[in-house]
């Protein structure tokens, strides 16, 4: 699976780019993410791990003409992110409220509502799923989850890096996997995937 480098479909003007200028914040790709699919104009996404709501909040403030779906367990876990997650549930619903008729959230495992979605729904799934303690997890959710995506479309995450051989074992190459670009600015740690 060898992917291409995208180029942005709309260029940003220069309030836009004046925007993202000022975003230096380190790892902070929440930023990064609207403003990279507004370039590519997409219209249907899905963010795997809605949490609180923060990162889709964003990218339909930016992006007045995309539909996103958002899947999370919403249960509390070890660890300090996930403890409130009962409270990032009600958080994540409450923020999103005033763009009702471009979400839709659903609540549970994603590994079973897969078996639910047509093939090739998707524009791009945004991959955040946070789950370092189980084996095979990310290569086994990738595995469900690429084929929703339709051809040419995307796989974003911002955390590769942290499970890279499971996109190996998958067949994907190091080359496979891309930077993102917002303008002529690479992102500290948003990369992608294109679906062939």
């Amino acid at each position: 699976m060898i992917s291409e480098t995208l180029q942005p479909v709309k260029e940003l003007n220069e309030d836009e780019m004046g925007l993202i200028q000022w975003i230096k914040f380190k790892g902070w790709f929440i930023f990064d993410l609207p403003y990279f699919i507004k370039e590519r104009q997409f219209k249907n996404g899905l963010e795997l791990g809605a949490k609180g709501g923060r990162s889709m909040y964003r990218v339909l403030k930016t992006n007045k003409d995309i539909h996103l779906t958002g899947i999370d367990l919403w249960i509390p876990m070890d660890g300090s992110a996930y403890k409130k997650n009962a409270q990032n549930e009600t958080k994540c619903r409450r923020k999103l409220n005033s763009f009702s008729n471009r979400t839709t959230l659903i609540k549970g495992d994603a590994k079973e509502i897969a078996e639910e979605i047509e093939d090739g729904t998707f524009d791009f799934i945004f991959y955040d799923l946070q789950c370092s303690s189980m084996s095979d997890f990310h290569r086994d959710m990738i595995q469900r989850w690429l084929p929703k995506i339709r051809k040419g479309g995307l796989l974003i995450g911002r955390d590769f890096r942290d499970f890279r051989d499971s996109l190996y074992r998958i067949g994907f190459k190091e080359e496979d996997i891309q930077r993102c670009t917002i303008g002529k600015r690479v992102s500290e740690r948003l990369e992608y995937i294109v679906v062939q």
